[in-house]
């Protein structure tokens, strides 16, 4: 797809790409020239914790987990949980 620059060097990017206005996006200009406009997420500081690989397996295996949800409301059920988790362990 050939695409034109205006007078700011700005580019119309078509509907079916994907990216949508006010879409966060890192431009990356390769050492042969290409560029690439790559789509990301922003991500606040403090929740970049749970995107180390080892927090996102962590949290992978959770999900897969078949045991059944159970709400806790006090430290004491919180304790009994764990407990029956690690005998079951």
């Amino acid at each position: 797809m050939l695409v034109q620059t205006d007078t700011r060097r700005r580019i119309t990017l078509p509907p079916n790409s994907g990216i949508k206005p006010g879409d966060a996006i890192d431009l990356e200009i390769l050492e042969d020239g290409r560029i690439m406009l790559i789509p990301v997420e922003a991500i606040p500081k403090h929740q970049l914790w749970a995107w180390t690989v080892e927090s996102k397996h962590l949290i992978e295996t959770s999900m897969a987990d078949p045991r059944q949800s159970i709400v806790v409301e006090t430290s004491g059920q919180a304790g009994d949980v764990a407990q029956r988790w690690l005998d079951e362990g």
